[in-house]
């Protein structure tokens, strides 16, 4: 680490500047590591600031997150897991679904690409193995992060018991009406069928029902397995994202199936709010003149960031796969659409080509801007400048995959991922934050 006393008066003068801009929570850290780092900063300690930092990103690696879905038989949480977790029904790790009850016991399903989020299918409360009275303890319930209840038609009273018991424990549930595919199909033949209108009808019902069974103020969020990125299932995954902490909240919204515009703004403005600190952690050592940008950051750094954005936006085959299934189209002609590169292809090779491309720019930006901070700082804020390159093309390239897969091919069935018919264009999501912070 630097010792502390590389920190100038202008570089402690400069961050309390930032500190009062900020607010009392920085972006990517905790309430606790935010007054941690700024107490360190404050006292012109930088190695104990990116010890903060460090210790802030191997928390983040270790976070796990649970959620758990119960639900009657036929309610559809076996394909809402799937869907969440962007598989398809009949792809290698996906929930088995059926008409008859297929949990007989709490299962586990990891997502795909981010393990430490672990979707649970449990059983139905109030069956003769797992009886109302019991169903807290049995369940071990107090484990789970949040609850998803789901219903195909109308909410139970072992339902709402379950959901009295989560309040009491402290938890949060959400109720998932599903398979209003269904509904809207059923009452399109209907003369004034309007879909706004059937919608409205169906959360009227639900909520009233709810309340009815003594639940206040229920939240119910109306959707379609088939239709995964339609009515309340963008609104559903904003909402218990932003009901978990820091941490937790990061992890998820990285694991969120990329299907609408919002959800891929989120993902990245997730991702853009850790940059900092890792080009802080980069480019610490740094204390010397910067002849060269791999002399001074940690490419390694650089490369597994570019491989996670590329992972989180499902710019991997992992994830190409089973999207390929579902537009009716091969990989191959997928990436022929693609202008940058899967996670596999970033190298070290591949990210110092392009940081040398942009370097002078950089440096340009940097001796103008961020001179008095010293070499240190420099060196972080080309890094810093390189990432958001790099994450906001790496969001475009998305937006103008599921663009350019939009119409699918005649009679065919697409499943969650499904592209949306809403993005007209690929746009520049770049989150418009603090320049000197990003």
């Amino acid at each position: 680490f630097l010792p502390s006393h590389m920190m100038t008066e202008d570089s402690k003068t400069h961050w309390a500047d930032l500190f009062s801009k900020w607010g009392s929570k920085l972006p990517g850290l905790s309430e606790e590591e935010t007054e941690e780092f700024q107490t360190a900063v404050k006292v012109g300690n930088l190695s104990k600031a990116i010890s903060v930092v460090k210790k802030s990103d191997e928390l983040l690696r270790n976070t796990k997150l649970k959620i758990a879905i119960t639900g009657d038989t036929g309610s559809g949480k076996s394909s809402f897991i799937n869907a969440i977790r962007s598989l398809n029904d009949n792809d290698s790790g996906a929930a088995k679904t059926g008409v008859v009850e297929t949990t007989q016991k709490q299962t586990s399903y990891p997502h795909p690409i981010y393990p430490n989020v672990i979707v649970w299918d449990l059983p139905g409360i109030g069956s003769p193995k797992y009886p109302a009275e019991t169903y807290v303890k049995d369940m071990n319930l107090d484990q789970y992060d949040f609850f998803i209840i789901i219903a195909a038609l109308r909410f139970t009273e072992a339902d709402t018991k379950l959901a009295k018991e989560i309040k009491r424990m402290g938890k949060k549930f959400y109720f998932v009406r599903s398979k209003v595919d269904a509904d809207l199909a059923n009452e399109q033949r209907k003369r004034d069928f309007k879909e706004e209108k059937t919608l409205a009808a169906i959360r009227s019902d639900c909520m009233e029902q709810l309340q009815k069974a003594g639940i206040i103020s229920p939240q119910v969020f109306l959707v379609s397995r088939w239709d995964f990125h339609k009515y309340d299932s963008p609104q559903l995954q904003e909402t218990f994202a932003n009901d978990l902490d820091t941490h937790k909240r990061h992890v998820l919204i990285c694991a969120l199936p990329s299907t609408s515009e919002k959800i891929l703004k989120e993902k990245q403005k997730a991702l853009q709010e850790h940059i900092w600190k890792q080009a802080l952690k980069s480019c610490a050592l740094a204390a010397v003149p910067l002849p060269y940008l791999s002399v001074k950051c940690d490419v390694d750094i650089l490369v597994e960031n570019m491989r996670e954005y590329c992972k989180s936006f499902g710019l991997d085959d992992d994830s190409l796969k089973p999207f390929a299934k579902q537009v009716g189209k091969s990989v191959d002609e997928l990436k022929s659409v693609m202008q940058c590169a899967l996670a596999k292809d970033i190298t070290r090779e591949e990210a110092l080509k392009r940081l040398r491309e942009n370097f002078s720019a950089a440096v340009e930006i940097l001796n103008l801007h961020f001179n008095h901070l010293g070499n240190m700082w420099q060196g972080s804020k080309t890094h810093r400048l390189w990432q958001r390159k790099f994450l906001t093309t790496d969001t475009n390239q998305q937006s103008g995959l599921l663009l350019r897969n939009s119409i699918p091919p005649p009679n065919s069935f697409i499943g969650v991922g499904q592209p949306l018919r809403v993005i007209t264009k690929p746009v520049d999501l770049a989150c418009h934050l603090d320049g000197s912070l990003f």
